[in-house]
This record gives C-alpha cells, structure tokens and sequence, in this order.
C-alpha cells in the first residue's frame, strides 16, 4: 500500500495535485489486511479521506472477486464512470468491473416492445416522454435507465417496460439471447469486480437463502460503503411485504389479461369470475384497516385489534388466490408467462396467510397505510442473525466503512446491531480537516425545548438572524416535515434571498439551483441528510432543528425497543441515542466537504446542554469550538 499511497508513491507521481494522506494509507493497508487475512473490518473515515481508492486499489490487489456494495446508486455510477476507468488507465489496464443494479433499473426489451404496439399513459406529459424513450431504447446498450436522466422519477410507464422478475420468462423469452440482463450478467461473471448497491447485495442473499439461484455472481470478498444503512436495508429483504398493489400488479399481467379474454371456454369462465371477485376484495382490502389506523401511516398489526372486516377479506383473498392457480395450473408447462403468474399468485396467498397468522416471533408485523393502497410487512426485529448466518459463514473478507460508524469514539452498537465476529479489526480515523479553524457549532442556550409550542416562531426568528449574517448560503435540515414547512411559512415573503424548498423540483436541479445561486436557502429533510455533496461558498450555514431521533411510536423501533429490553439492556441509550448519533454526523457531514471550507453548524436543540445524554452527542461530534451567543458568530465570520 505504501507503493501506491505514500508520500512519492504511484498516486502522487501520476496524479497531478496530488495530496499524500496518512489517513487513506492506513485505511487502505488495513483494507488489504481484512481481505488478505480474511478477518472482518470496521473502519470510519471522514469526508476528504480519499476512502473509495483506500479500498477500490486494496481490493484490485487482493487477487479476489469483490462485491462493492454502496448505499446509493448514485455512488455505485460515480465508482463506475469515474473512479473504475481512470484506475484502468493509471494502473490496471486488464481490469474488468461490472455495475448491477436492480431488474427495476433495466429495459425489457420484450415488455416495451408490448407496452409500444398499445400505449397507455397516466397522464399526457407521459406519452409526450414516450417518443424519445424509443429513441433511446433502439440504441441503448445497457438499457440502464440510469442513461436518461431526463426521464422523471415518477415516470409511471416505466413499470410497465422495465426488466420486472414476475414478468420475466426467462430462457423461455423470444428475446433472451438479446436481453439486457442476460448480457450483464455474462459480463459479471468474468469480472474481478462487482459494484452493487445495498438493496441488490440483500435481495440477493434472500434468494440464495430460499434456494431460488442468484442474483450477483459468487464472490469472494465484500466492502459495504455506507455501512451505516446496512441494518435497516437488510431488515427490508429478509422479511415479508404484500400489498395490494402486489395483487393488482397480478391481476393486470399481460399474460393473465390475454388468458382471461378468451371466449367460449369453461377455464375461461371461470378465470374471469375469479379475477373480478379477486378486483373487488383488492379494493376492499385497503378500506377493510381504516378504523385501526386512524390518522396513522404506520402502525403494529394487532390481530385482536384488527377490524374484523380486515381478517375476512384477507381470507377471501388467499382462497381467491389459490383458485387462481388451480385455473392456471393445467397451462404452466405450455406458457411461460401463466407459469409465473400461477408461481406469484401461490406466493401471495402464502404471504398474505403468514402475516395475518404471525407465526414467526422473530418478525414484527405492521402496516403502512395510504389513501391508495395497504403494504402490509413482516420484518425481522434483528439482524445480526442474519448477518451470521447468510454472510460471515461464507466469507470473512468484510470490510463496512462509512464517515459515520462509531459513536462517542466506540464501534460497540454497531458490533452488536450486525452481528460481528469477535476477531472483528477497528479502525477509527481523524478528520483530515481543520475543524477547530473551518468550523464553529453554534447552540443557543435560551432556547425553548423542541416539545414547546413556541418552538418553531423561536425557530424561524433565530435562523432569520443567523442567515442574516451569513448572506443566506444556508442548508436548513428538518427532522419532519411539519416543522419545515412551518418555517417555510414563517420565511415567504421575508427572507431576502432566494428560497428553495424540497418537493418543489427534482432532488438534482434544487442542489443544482442551490449551488449555483450562491446567497439561497435550502430547506429539506429526509434524503438531504446524507449523501449531498455542496462544497464552497454556497455552503457556509448548516442548520438543524433539532436531535434526530425516530418517531417514538414506529413499529419497527418500538418492536426492537421491547426486544432490548427483555434482555436486560437500556433501550434508550444503547439503540435510540447511538442511531440518533450517526443520523446527526450525517447531517453535519454535508457542511465541511474541503480544506477550503469554513462554515457555522447550528443545533437549536437545548436538550444537547440541558441532557446528560448530551455529552455523548457532542463527543461524537467533529471537534470544532462550541458557542452559545449568537454575538460570537460575528467574529467568525468575519
């Protein structure tokens, strides 16, 4: 490691401007170590470490086929279009890497060809985008959507052409010599490696542990990037979800809507009786838990609770569903497309049955209710098990990294939350920006709690003169949407400068806009948190409301909070404080993202001074001075 990221090493020869850091060398001799050795890695390093070639050159060098897995696809493209070919071109002119996403991310070449004969849009501006997505689709190699990024997130036609796994016929399909996936895959298999996202690597798990093949090639070794997502990404795929819109997604398959047209035939008939009962108890079904969940998106489903209604069509549902595959069972073996629906709607019914029945104690059982439909979940309470069990006994080259695994200086919650082995290497590294010199943490201490009902006039009047100082160039981070849009009303119209606020254009163009209008305010929440990237002056004010702690009524935390305790352990302190810690280092993480930043932080969260668990949150926090009167900012700023 030292030939490549020393002081005269090949970087620093071959890249100009080139900054020797000792950081990404004892980052990446470690990476080589866990891969080499076979022992798992933690290991947090802070923006500007230089960590994707700390562990992208370790991994090349390992003589392994490694899995990077990433948070989000947009780092998985930037590796793949950036970071891969310039170390092809510097370094490792034979290198063969592969970027797979989700099926989702792909055109079927088959279902657009069906979908193009008859067209049928939600909503006109649809079939206007429709002309120059078959422009596209007639030259694309990839056919990765990520290739148009004209195309709206919530172009709705997408489902109906992209590479689906229930639509899929597999080497049965007239296009299975020329489809998108079949190539990628061909394509992975020879690479060395493998850039994937969180979401494919444990969709990809869950299949091999149900027995239905492979998602990703095998592989030898794994680095997650943003390890901190992991718990939550990996609950998603090891338990179980249907919803309503599962059903309707069946019922309106092309190849059922084709069987179900046919004239004259008994089966037909029949079908066609069983398809519309199974319409109407659909739409019931997201009716029959309005009076359980009230004004609740999210709530534990209680058996005994639940409205009876709810119990009744659930019932009518899997026996509708299990009559639909008798009726498609005799075609299974002569159409490839009615053997998938009759696989999907045996899976329903199955779903459907384990979690009304909740049988498996290891999963907690809630619902997510909208105006249009109901996802109804089983989802494991823990996820170190699984870990265990699906990961570490198939290989223990591991590295998880992240600017944000460790809490007050330690690594243990996470140790616990996935399950690590004991043998598992740490490795804690320094920021290698000048805090104390490039940042100031600015906490009120006359301040109103966040419960008090003056909270949010406090709020906006504060941040008015803050941003006053600044000249705006402010990111205000939100923990609920109530409070930013409370702030946006108390804003319009008074703020003097530009206000951006998210929701009213695509994530891209507002961080677009953002930077480019040096003196605007941006207001968001969610997603802004992490993985933004706003380097310069546009940035020189982060503020957040308040600590981000999760919603204390979420199903999925209480269910893990009662799970904490029954064995002994303090929930608030060793699950609630340690995820809040690592949501707020995100958060904090956006402002200094160069040695040339300089910028104010402010928490307008009394609790940070007032709380004994304060202390923990600021000492997992960058060390830059901490000051309480709104005066002393001046002289900061300058």
């Amino acid at each position: 490691m030292e030939r490549y990221f020393g002081q005269t090493g090949l970087l620093a020869q071959k890249i100009p401007g080139f900054e020797h850091r000792t950081t990404q060398l004892q980052m990446a001799e470690a990476v080589f170590s866990c891969l080499s050795r076979e022992t798992p890695l933690l290991v947090e390093a802070a923006t500007g470490t230089g960590k994707t070639w700390a562990y992208l050159i370790p991994a090349l060098l390992s003589g392994k086929k490694v899995a990077v897995s990433t948070g989000t696809k947009t780092l998985q493209d930037q590796i793949f279009d950036h970071d891969i070919p310039l170390l092809r071109k510097l370094f490792f002119p034979q290198l063969r890497a592969t970027v797979l996403k989700g099926r989702k991310n792909y055109l079927c070449r088959r279902r657009f060809r069906l979908f193009a004969y008859q067209p049928s849009f939600s909503a006109r501006n649809e079939a206007k985008l429709f002309q120059r997505l078959q422009e596209w689709a007639a030259r694309t190699k990839t056919g990765d959507r990520a290739e148009i990024p004209w195309l709206p997130d919530h172009f709705q036609a997408w489902n109906e052409v992209s590479a689906n796994s229930d639509q899929c016929l597999g080497q049965q399909c007239e296009d299975h010599a020329r489809c998108f996936l079949t190539s990628l895959r061909q394509e992975a298999a020879a690479a060395h490696l493998l850039l994937v996202n969180h979401h494919l690597f444990f969709a990809d798990l869950a299949v091999r542990n149900r027995g239905f093949g492979e998602v990703i090639p095998r592989y030898q070794a794994v680095v997650f990037d943003e390890a901190h997502q992991l718990e939550d990404t990996s609950a998603a795929y090891f338990g179980m979800q249907c919803s309503n819109f599962k059903i309707q997604e069946l019922l309106h398959d092309t190849q059922l809507e084709a069987a179900r047209a046919l004239k004259g035939h008994k089966t037909q008939r029949e079908m066609q009786n069983c398809w519309q009962h199974l319409e109407i108890l659909n739409r019931q079904l997201v009716h029959s838990l309005s009076p359980a969940a009230g004004n609740q998106a999210r709530f534990r489903l209680d058996p005994e609770k639940a409205p009876r209604a709810f119990h009744e069509v659930c019932a009518s549902i899997c026996t509708g569903l299990q009559q639909l595959s008798s009726l498609l069972h005799p075609h299974v073996e002569t159409n490839a497309g009615l053997e998938g629906c009759h696989r999907r709607s045996l899976e329903l019914a199955h779903t459907l049955q384990e979690i009304v029945q909740q049988r498996d104690a290891s999963l907690v059982y809630w619902v997510e209710a909208t105006q249009r439909g109901v996802f109804l979940h089983g989802t494991p309470i823990e996820v170190a098990p699984i870990f265990r069990e699906q990961l570490f006994q198939h290989t223990r080259a591991v590295a998880f990294t992240s600017a944000t695994l460790a809490t007050a200086g330690s690594f243990a919650f996470l140790r616990d939350r996935l399950g690590l082995p004991a043998e598992t290497e740490e490795l804690l590294l320094p920021s290698p920006f000048a805090y104390d010199r490039q940042a100031l943490l600015y906490i009120p201490r006359e301040f109103p709690p966040p419960t008090a009902a003056t909270f949010c006039d406090h709020l906006a009047e504060e941040s008015f003169k803050i941003l006053t100082k600044t000249g705006g160039r402010g990111l205000f981070l939100f923990t609920s949407y109530r409070n930013l849009k409370e702030v946006q009303r108390k804003f319009q119209d008074k703020l003097p400068y530009p206000l951006l606020v998210q929701g009213q254009k695509p994530k891209r163009a507002l961080l677009a806009e953002f930077k480019q209008n040096v003196e605007s305010v941006l207001l968001a929440t969610s997603s802004f948190w992490e993985g933004i990237d706003v380097p310069g002056e546009a940035l020189t004010c982060l503020l957040i409301d308040k600590l981000p702690f999760e919603v204390p009524d979420d199903p999925l935390l209480v269910a893990r909070l009662e799970a904490l305790a029954r064995q002994g352990k303090n929930p608030f302190f060793d699950y609630q404080v340690p995820r809040a810690i690592l949501h707020l280092k995100q958060g904090i993480g956006r402002l200094i993202r160069s040695s040339r930043d300089r910028g104010i932080i402010v928490l307008f969260d009394v609790r940070l001074i007032q709380k004994n668990y304060g202390r923990l949150f600021l000492e997992s926090l960058p060390p830059c001075r901490v000051v309480h009167r709104l005066e002393e900012l001046d002289g900061f700023l300058g």
